[in-house]
C-alpha cells in the first residue's frame, strides 16, 4: 500500500493506493493527519484496489478517534468492490462518501468551517 497526502487548508486529503489487509493496516493507523483527533480527513479511496475487513476496521478506527466524528473522515472515489465492503458490514452510514475529491472536501471545508 502507498499513502499519499496533500493538504487544502485545514483539510488532510488522503490517498490511499493498493491493498488495505492485515498487512498494510498499522500504516494506515499510524498516518499523523489520521490519528490526530482535530484534523478533518479526505480518504481518497480511488486507487485503492483491495480492502478487507482488518482495512474497514482500520478506517473505522480512526473514525472512532475524532473529536468531530460526524465529518472527521470523509470518503471519496470508491470503485465498487470496496464500496460493497462498506455496503455488506453497513458500515458506509457511518461517512459521508462522495464520488469525487472535490466535493467531499468542499463539503468537510464547509463541516468544519460551522463547527470551529
Amino acid at each position: 500500500m502507498n499513502i499519499t497526502e496533500t493538504s487544502n487548508g485545514a483539510i488532510a486529503i488522503v490517498a490511499i493506493e493498493g491493498r488495505l489487509d492485515a498487512l498494510s493496516a498499522p500504516e494506515l493507523r499510524n498516518n499523523r493527519s489520521v490519528i490526530d483527533p482535530e484534523k478533518t480527513v479526505v480518504l481518497n479511496l480511488e486507487k485503492l484496489d483491495f480492502m478487507n475487513s482488518t482495512g474497514l476496521g482500520a478506517i473505522v478506527g480512526a473514525l472512532n478517534q475524532k473529536l468531530q466524528p460526524d465529518f472527521g473522515i470523509v470518503l471519496s472515489c470508491m470503485n465498487d468492490d470496496v464500496r460493497s465492503v462498506f455496503e455488506i458490514t453497513n458500515v458506509q452510514k457511518l461517512f459521508h462518501i462522495f464520488d469525487d475529491t472535490a466535493a467531499a472536501v468542499e463539503f468537510a471545508t464547509t463541516r468544519q468551517g460551522a463547527h470551529t
